[in-house]
């Protein structure tokens, strides 16, 4: 069977950090009289059919950072081939945190044998939890990846792709205040290795279930840093 886990971006599902606006679906024609509580200008009601444009940053929900994110002159979206997009050796582990807790070292070893044939890790800590019933505390206090624990991810021979059930790899506030900014992101993705940082996954779906492959397919934007995924798993 195949597990969605990313989220829909619709505004049920979504959610934005900092006072980012949600992606909006912004109708260009629609095949019905306009709505008295219409929001929109220039929409041609009444036409022969319904066409939409997305107003979106692309952080929004589950998406993947490219190396381009944290650096001038690295690897963008259209640096990775359609293959880079699809593992055949995902492999999911539970890792319980808490608030800011750090993903360190000492809670990947005891999967080093599976990890180094791993191109893909999916870390379920659980903290996913808040984040419909305390979106501030998901948001703004999560867990994430220590430096170290990135570099020893990265690292590894198979390894592609990593992300876990919080709001992004490494807590933003915190990554914020560091110098130089984001340590985490920075040593998953300036290694010079071609990596991709998936954020905000819908994780809790897949545990229990043994995963064959995976899919993690962005939008083709070829000059964006970071881009919106729909991620499935083929799972039994």
């Amino acid at each position: 069977m195949y597990v969605q886990f990313s989220y829909p971006l619709d505004a049920k599902n979504v959610l934005m950090p900092g006072g980012i606006a949600g992606p909006v679906l912004r109708p260009r024609s629609r095949m019905t009289p306009a709505p008295a509580d219409n929001e929109f200008e220039g929409v041609r009601w009444e036409s022969y059919n319904n066409t939409s444009f997305i107003d979106a940053f692309v952080h929004t929900g589950t998406h993947v950072d490219t190396a381009f994110h944290v650096s001038k002159e690295r690897p963008n979206l259209g640096d990775f081939s359609i293959a880079d997009f699809v593992f055949e050796q995902p492999l999911l582990i539970q890792v319980a945190k808490t608030d800011q807790e750090l993903i360190k070292v000492s809670d990947l070893e005891s999967h080093a044998a599976k990890l180094q044939e791993s191109d893909l890790l999916l870390i379920y800590t659980g903290f996913s939890r808040y984040r419909e019933s305390d979106p501030e505390r998901y948001t703004m206090r999560q867990p994430g990846f220590s430096p170290e624990a990135a570099e020893y991810l990265v690292s590894l021979p198979k390894m592609r792709c990593v992300g876990a059930d919080i709001m992004g790899i490494e807590n933003i506030p915190e990554g914020r205040k560091a110098d130089p900014p984001f340590p985490a992101h920075r040593k998953f993705l300036l290694s010079g290795k071609k990596f991709l940082i998936l954020e905000d996954p819908n994780i809790a779906p897949l545990v229990g279930k043994a995963l064959k492959r995976a899919f993690i397919v962005p939008l083709l934007f070829p000059e964006a840093e970071a881009m919106m995924v729909t991620a499935f798993a083929e799972a039994i």
